[in-house]
């Protein structure tokens, strides 16, 4: 009887417990004979080679990743010191082994649970070097036909591929090395039924990278002769597509640019590669795959205050053509725009028993604009609206923390929110609290101190204190009528003052700082009627369907213990029942509540530079960051020695970056706490974690 060989036992421990035997290969303990010194990938390929697919042993491996990655999800981040390094690099080889093999089951469970997948590689985003995100998404790319037969929907995950070429390079989110990832994902979409190919999905990828990363002539060509080699097509095959990615891209960035930017720096040089001279400016061939007409929605919306029965239908058959046309080509801009313009203007008209319904239709649009653009903040404040007129107030304040979590430079969020908690939520501590925070981190925003004078004259009783902050804000603000407005209606309203009141009004009017509203309230005033306008009732629907953010609630929780609104107790309760994601982990952090022994990703290697506040430790962190966070890193220097210095000091592309340029204007504000901006370049390297959301399920 011949005995078994070392590599027969470790192949026998694989089919009948994968997790062990796994587990003994990353140890570095495993007795495999002649592929001893192979690395591990190589050596579990070259083993499995010659089993059916089928077999006990494939069946062993399969199950053993699956349950040694979710020992490692569970564990890995309670580890400390040495223990955490070592076992951080033995996932890195588990990942390695997973991307080679493509284990069936374990893939199909990356892909089914995404959000919690997507949120615990996040943790481990490094440097080009060290960076699991990018490989869980390598994997999710190679591996997308798996998991189309396995019953997923086949191109769900073409929003991501699509938003990942955007952000992809020194101005995005992500690395450069993610271009080709997300590039890949779209060459790779399940064809299914409808596909022969996937050109179109990547010629839209390349446009958006070029539109937003603005790469130079060189770089750019290599990516499309790459792209080109994918596809091999006869010379005028590429023409007419090109045109449409190209037409599509200027017409989504003048619309964002409102004008003032028609086109971008490739175009011409990418038209004039597919033989597409500067005075063809239509497809030559017409487009197998139009969008519908723009008429159809100018329609809609100038009937949009009619009884919605007459609306849904007209509503559904565009939105299924816009659909249509985005799934068929990849251009997403026209689904997109018309489901938020049609959504907003649904809220804004129609009659008050009709309010729930069109709030409901309203999310259904929104939802829409999610599953193809994740990222686009119109959709964001669309949602958040239509969840409250829906009457799903709960979740309308869960999708404003993740706005607010995501967009921190910019106030609206915060308004929004603040107005949402004050009134359907019925939270005017939070609200006073979020807009006090407000009026201190943006301490030039007139709206934000008027804002939290009326919730304290109209939720908490206190006209005193509102008549106080109004005072300040018009000696701030002497032009702003809003402050003046509200000042009247506290005088008149609350304290029975009318005469002052009207004088509030008349001196607005002769100093030039009154509006219409100014004038309505005059005329108010003289007929010995109230100011202020009766709120609409809020109307409560029971729902079971409800959203689950995380990130969201992990934003409010930070928000209240560093508000002094919760305990460190209850903050560490909540954690505890959290899935750890990157955002969890940095919430924790951030609190004092862990010690994570190695920061893996930038917003938590920030946090902790900052504490310790030694410019050896800033500038460590410049050494591993990429141009995005270093901008954000000088910037902390010179905030710290009281400068605010253009972020185009640091970085080249930072004029052409919407959310740099706003941060910009706001760090530049006088006046505020004196950590104000320290705070807001926090909140703003923690606003990318967590973000790769495929879609917001809300409706």
């Amino acid at each position: 009887m011949t005995t078994p060989s070392a590599l027969e036992k470790w192949k026998a421990q694989l089919g009948d417990d994968g997790k062990a035997a796994l587990r003994v290969l990353l140890n570095g303990t495993a007795s495999l004979g002649r592929l001893s010194a192979a690395e591990p990938e190589d050596a579990v390929d070259a083993i499995l080679a010659s089993e059916a697919r089928d077999s006990d042993i494939v069946s062993g491996f399969d199950r053993g990743c699956t349950e040694l990655l979710e020992e490692f999800r569970l564990t890995l981040l309670q580890q400390e010191g040495r223990s955490f390094r070592i076992e951080l690099a033995k996932l890195v080889t588990l990942v390695t082994i997973i991307r080679r093999l493509l284990p069936e089951q374990m893939v199909v469970d990356l892909h089914r649970r995404y959000v919690l997948w997507s949120g615990f590689f996040e943790n481990f985003v490094v440097d080009r070097g060290l960076d699991l995100r990018r490989e869980y998404f390598r994997i999710l790319a190679l591996s997308q036909d798996v998991a189309a037969d396995h019953g997923l929907e086949p191109r769900r995950l073409m929003s991501l591929w699509l938003s990942v070429c955007a952000e992809s390079g020194d101005a995005g989110r992500y690395d450069a090395s993610y271009l080709r990832v997300a590039l890949l994902g779209l060459r790779r979409l399940p064809l299914g039924d409808d596909f022969d190919a996937n050109e179109d999905f990547t010629l839209q990828g390349l446009a958006r990278w070029a539109v937003t990363q603005r790469p130079t002539t060189a770089a750019f060509e290599r990516e499309w002769r790459i792209l080109e080699g994918d596809f091999p097509r006869d010379a005028g095959f590429w023409g007419d597509r090109v045109q449409m990615a190209v037409t599509a891209a200027e017409r989504e960035l003048a619309e964002r640019t409102n004008g003032a930017e028609t086109t971008f720096p490739i175009a011409r040089w990418w038209r004039e590669d597919v033989d597409i001279h500067p005075n063809e400016n239509r497809l030559r061939g017409g487009s197998a795959h139009e969008p519908p007409p723009r008429e159809a929605r100018e329609a809609i919306l100038r009937d949009i205050g009619r009884a919605l029965p007459q609306l849904s239908d007209r509503i559904d058959t565009l939105m299924k053509g816009h659909k249509r046309y985005a799934d068929c080509t990849g251009d997403v801009f026209h689904l997109v725009r018309s489901s938020c313009n049609i959504g907003m203007r649904l809220l804004e008209k129609g009659s008050s028993e009709e309010r729930v319904d069109r709030g409901r239709l309203s999310v259904s649009l929104a939802a829409l604009a999610f599953e193809y653009d994740p990222l686009n903040a119109h959709a964001w404040s669309l949602m958040m609206r239509a969840l409250r007129t829906a009457g799903r107030v709960q979740d309308a304040e869960l999708v404003g923390w993740e706005a607010l979590r995501r967009f921190p430079e910019n106030v609206q969020w915060r308004t929004q929110l603040a107005s949402l908690l004050a009134g359907g939520g019925a939270k005017p501590d939070e609200a006073i609290a979020l807009l006090k925070e407000a009026q201190q981190l943006f301490p030039e925003n007139a709206f934000v101190r008027t804002q939290l004078a009326e919730i304290v004259a109209e939720d908490r009783g206190g006209a005193q204190e509102a008549v106080k902050l109004l005072q300040e804000t018009i000696s701030l603000f002497p032009g702003n009528p809003y402050a003046r407005n509200q000042l009247a209606m506290v005088l008149a309203d609350d304290l029975k003052r009318a005469d002052e009141a009207r004088d509030i009004l008349n001196g607005a009017i002769a100093e030039g700082a009154a509006d219409d509203v100014t004038r309505s309230l005059l005329q108010k005033l003289d007929q010995g009627r109230v100011l202020r306008r009766a709120k609409p009732k809020a109307v409560v629907v029971e729902d079971a369907s409800t959203l689950m953010l995380p990130t969201a609630m992990a934003r409010r929780q930070l928000f209240l213990f560093e508000a002094g609104l919760s305990s460190a107790d209850s903050l560490r309760a909540f954690l505890a029942d959290t899935p750890q994601d990157s955002y969890a982990t940095y919430v924790s952090e951030r609190a004092g509540l862990t010690d994570v022994p190695f920061k893996t990703t930038f917003a938590t290697a920030f946090e902790d530079a900052l504490e310790k506040a030694e410019p050896s430790a800033m500038r460590a962190l410049i050494a591993r960051a990429r141009p995005m966070e270093r901008a954000i890193v000088e910037e902390a220097f010179a905030v710290s020695e009281g400068r605010v210095v253009a972020f185009s000091e640091f970085f080249a592309d930072a004029e052409g970056d919407e959310r740099l340029q706003t941060l910009e204007r706001t760090l530049g504000q006088e006046g505020g706490r004196a950590d104000r901006r320290t705070l807001l370049l926090r909140d703003f390297a923690a606003s990318t974690l967590s973000t790769s959301v495929v879609s917001l399920v809300a409706a």
